[in-house]
């Protein structure tokens, strides 16, 4: 267990909290998600960093040490790489891995803070797919020298950037068949009130990239699934306690 988990685990039993049903396992947090789609909408072309959702098995464990590159097997797949975090050995896959679409799910300040900005310029070179919310915009635009996310677009040649915004919904910016930047703000029809918001970010994120990687245009009808899509996976994690889909 890494110190964090102690940490957490110390945290909930000074607060009465049982404790004794945790499993406590002696392996790091993954540090990225590889989705290899194909030509069928499958969620088992899903491979990540430890078990399959669908099969709940160990497929690739990259734990500490990345490859430097991507089993023979998939070499020929375009994949889409899952990151959240700026690190130095995340950088280093990302320059040795051909065929990739690199989205960044950027949803803290802690994620970036520490960066300079040539540093976080250099990661950001190789994205696609950015979302953001509210509470990182200041910061991130203040540390790249920029005033708003059509700027970072911009800067970024980004395929799509989106910007949620809670339960106001979110923004999304792309380019038009002309090379013209397109923004579009969605508001959902549906507020509910929320019983426990962890997760809503990541599954927000994670409908917005199985549309995106399995969509050969964005465009306004794109904007509109995805959000949708989105918006319902978001909705029914913050109606429940805890960050995962209850069965």
């Amino acid at each position: 267990m890494m110190k964090s988990g102690k940490i957490a685990l110390s945290s909930l039993k000074r607060a009465n909290v049982d404790i004794s049903n945790i499993l406590v396992e002696n392996k790091s947090t993954n540090i990225m998600n590889i989705i290899v789609p194909n030509s069928k909408l499958n969620d088992n072309t899903v491979i990540h960093s430890w078990y399959s959702p669908i099969s709940n098995k160990l497929t690739m464990n990259f734990s500490e040490n990345l490859p430097k590159e991507l089993p023979e097997s998939l070499q020929e797949n375009e994949v889409y790489i899952i990151l959240d975090k700026f690190l130095p050995v995340n950088l280093e896959f990302l320059e040795s891995i051909k065929n990739k679409k690199v989205c960044l799910d950027v949803g803290h300040i802690r994620f970036f803070e520490h960066f300079t900005r040539q540093y976080l310029l250099n990661f950001f070179k190789y994205a696609n797919y950015v979302q953001l919310n509210d509470s990182v915009t200041t910061l991130l635009f203040e540390r790249l020298d920029i005033e708003n996310e059509a700027e970072l677009f911009e800067l970024l040649d980004l395929d799509l950037l989106v910007l949620t915004k809670g339960k106001k919904g979110a923004i999304f910016f792309f380019k038009d068949k002309n090379g013209q930047i397109v923004s579009i703000f969605k508001r959902p029809e549906i507020v509910v009130n929320a019983s426990d918001t962890s997760g809503a970010g990541d599954a927000f994120f994670s409908r917005i990239v199985r549309e995106y990687a399995y969509s050969s245009s964005i465009d306004e009808e794109f904007v509109t699934r995805a959000f949708n899509m989105a918006n319902e996976a978001s909705r029914d994690i913050i109606t429940q306690i805890g960050s995962r889909k209850s069965t």
